[in-house]
């Protein structure tokens, strides 16, 4: 569930510049309103006299669900990363991508279970992975989170003792396995260990304020308070609980460098850096020059008066028990330092690669196109694909010192530099080669001030597939410019602007086939009639995506017919249809198309294929009627020959050619399509692909 505000707090106000800075480009992806609220004073008051400052700052929150992320440590154990803090590394997410731990930390918690409003306290160097489902929050006062682990793992933790009804009877710190027994802790040779996990109702967090402690640790002081009475306290105990945390540079080399090397956030390329073995790199500029390291050797650099100075340590180092943190009066020179140039190196990655599925449009095509979309709203059901097991549509964007695009495209064997901003910005032609990247550099607003780029895309696929290539080339060459830009490549905003490109190119184009190359899985996107079209996003459950991912293996295929037809040749005719709309027909068949789509997607949520394959069979019948020239001769012929055994089919796309979606009878029955099509092929060209459902 979707927090309202999401809230980091910082020790200090320069703490809370830097983390103001990294959390930025997070505003309006992550959440709406993002806030860093530094302690009072400059000095530290602990999480309880935290959690009341911000509480304080936010005032009323009965109708806001707030999620307070306590990040005001040193991080003195992790050098790498102490001036932008622990919550801000970087980290792989569910999906493989790389985010922070923070966002990490967000995305978990959403899956949580909450009241509309309230307040969840977590700690900001840790992300807790449990069952988030099986949690219940909706008791009155404070609820926390634990799991059972073995009485050693609890000596170094809070420990509950749960009473009856999941009210707590007791909690303890740190508790040896001997107190924790005699306390009542231990259960079958197990103890309820703290996740860090606090929720408050709305009806607690204003005594809080009321209460105004000014110092504290909310998991000792204030626990103790309600053990007092201050307001009822429960826990939920789930069975198991895992955590991603990265405290010590061992731990940093381990999780995210496989014990190997780690190298993020350098203006120097890897082949300037020669690393033995076990090495952390952080935050080097280019004017450092080439990097030599020895096995265990780790370098970072901070920023600070115009000038960069190099942290050099060993992997081994603790810098908070080993006194190097004061030695190297690093306490005074993180107060200097100057983010903006940390998250400045960390926008010049050297090189970003961007891999996309095609889609495949089952049911509600054309309604997303402008204006139909405008003046009816759009819904349109289908799925993110893999074609014979990989994803067809690549781009790959690196940066250049000069101020050039070098821009090479593989299907066509043609390269060129582009050497101008006015030559990027000039009116496209559709029919250059280079107009699509020339339109994505336009629409992402790329300018020369940080250099040049070197661009090269491929999409291994037919042209004229119906599979909504150019959309989807367009949407990962957008992706990779708005990362290498270091934006935030939130799929909404993707769409956006794939749509701007489009238009850019003067070719037109709706918006649900780069949604579909950028969403994985099978969802329903829908939209109200109006010129700001927000496409809204229906996915199927993972349940039922597993089964119809089952039903396509065994009954599905997909077929190339071998003509090929370009969907902005179509596009005038159906607009042009549409706007004349005689006798209320264009608008009826738009009206059946989106029924189609709705119609499909509750098929595949209930598993019921009769449903689906007359989904599918209706929205060819409205395609055709929409536009005649969705099919011909040969499309009829491919169809003829198939007819026996065949549940479903329709054209991919526009139609007249490329892909042709068919849904056999049964297991035999496609069988029995595949061979007759490969023995008597009605067009040389003609042949099948294996794909897939894409889960990431």
């Amino acid at each position: 569930m979707k927090f309202d505000i999401l809230v980091v707090t910082a020790s200090n106000e320069a703490q809370a510049r830097g983390y103001r800075a990294m959390v930025a480009p997070l505003v309006g992806s992550l959440a709406e309103k993002i806030l860093v609220v530094p302690d009072p004073g400059g000095k530290r008051v602990g999480s309880l006299g935290s959690t009341v400052g911000v509480l304080r700052k936010l005032g009323d929150v009965s109708k806001r669900r707030v999620l307070i992320c306590h990040s005001g440590g040193d991080s003195k154990r992790l050098p790498s990363y102490a001036a932008i803090g622990k919550a801000f590394v970087p980290v792989p997410d569910s999906r493989g991508k790389t985010v922070s731990l923070f966002e990490r930390i967000v995305a978990n918690m959403e899956q949580l279970r909450l009241p509309k409003s309230g307040v969840l306290v977590v700690c900001g160097d840790v992300a807790p992975e449990f069952d988030f489902g099986s949690c219940d929050f909706s008791k009155s006062g404070v609820t926390g989170v634990a799991y059972y682990d073995s009485p050693e793992e609890g000596s170094r933790h809070g420990v509950y003792v749960p009473g009856n009804g999941e009210r707590v009877r007791a909690f303890l710190q740190k508790p040896s396995p001997s107190a924790a027994k005699a306390a009542g802790a231990v259960c079958r040779g197990k103890v309820a260990v703290d996740t860090g996990i606090l929720w408050i109702d709305p009806a607690t967090a204003k005594k809080i304020v009321i209460a105004g402690w000014k110092v504290g640790d909310i998991y000792d002081e204030f626990a103790r308070e309600l053990l007092n009475g201050f307001a009822p306290f429960h826990v939920n105990v789930v069975p198991r609980c895992s955590f991603f945390h990265i405290g010590s540079t061992r731990e940093l080399l381990a999780r995210l460098g496989k014990g190997r090397e780690w190298v993020e956030g350098c203006a120097i390329s890897r082949d300037e850096m020669k690393l033995g073995g076990r090495n952390v790199v952080t935050f080097v500029p280019r004017e450092f020059g080439p990097i030599d390291l020895a096995e265990g050797e780790c370098l970072t650099c901070l920023p600070v008066g115009g000038k960069w100075i190099p942290i050099r340590y060993r992997v081994e180092d603790d810098f908070k028990s080993d006194g190097k943190w004061d030695k190297l009066k690093l306490g005074e020179i993180m107060k200097k330092v100057d983010h903006k140039k940390l998250l400045a190196l960390r926008k010049t990655e050297d090189c970003i690669t961007v891999e996309l599925p095609l889609r495949i449009d089952f049911a509600g095509g054309w309604s997303d196109t402008p204006p139909i979309c405008y003046k009816m709203g759009g819904a349109v059901f289908n799925a993110a694909v893999t074609l014979n097991g990989v994803k067809p549509v690549k781009v790959r964007v690196r940066r250049l010192a000069e101020k050039e695009v070098h821009v090479e495209s593989v299907d066509l064997g043609k390269s060129g530099v582009l050497k101008s901003l006015a030559e990027i910005r000039a009116p496209k032609d559709p029919h250059d080669w280079c107009a699509l990247v020339k339109s994505a550099l336009t629409v992402t607003k790329f300018d020369f001030s940080c250099g040049g780029l070197d661009i090269r895309i491929s999409a291994d696929v037919p042209k004229g597939s119906g599979m909504g290539t150019s959309s989807i080339l367009g949407a990962a060459l957008v992706t990779a410019l708005e990362r290498v830009a270091g934006r935030k490549a939130e799929w909404k905003r993707v769409a956006s602007l794939t749509l701007a490109l489009e238009k850019e190119m003067a070719t037109g184009g709706g918006w649900q086939d780069q949604i579909g190359g950028l969403v994985p899985g099978a969802h329903l996107i829908s939209t109200t009639p109006g010129k700001g079209q927000n496409p809204r996003m229906s996915c199927v459950s993972p349940k039922s995506e597993a089964a119809f991912a089952k039903f396509l293996k065994e009954r599905a295929l997909l077929y190339f017919t071998g003509r090929k037809r370009m969907a902005r040749n179509i596009l005038r005719g159906v607009i042009g249809f549409f706007e004349e709309n005689p006798d209320d027909i264009a608008r009826s068949i738009v009206r059946r198309l989106k029924s189609d789509a709705e119609r499909a997607f509750r098929a595949v949520e209930s598993c019921d294929w009769d449903s689906f394959c007359s989904a599918v069979n209706d929205y060819w019948l409205s395609k055709k009627a929409l536009d005649p020239g969705s099919t011909n001769p040969l499309v009829e012929l491919i169809i003829a020959r198939m007819a026996p055994w065949i549940s479903a089919v329709s054209l991919c796309g526009a139609g007249g050619g490329g892909f042709m979606f068919v849904v056999a009878r049964s297991k035999d029955a496609k069988a029995k399509i595949k061979s007759v099509l490969e023995k008597h092929p009605p067009i040389k060209t003609g042949r099948f692909f294996d794909f897939e459902i894409a889960k990431e």
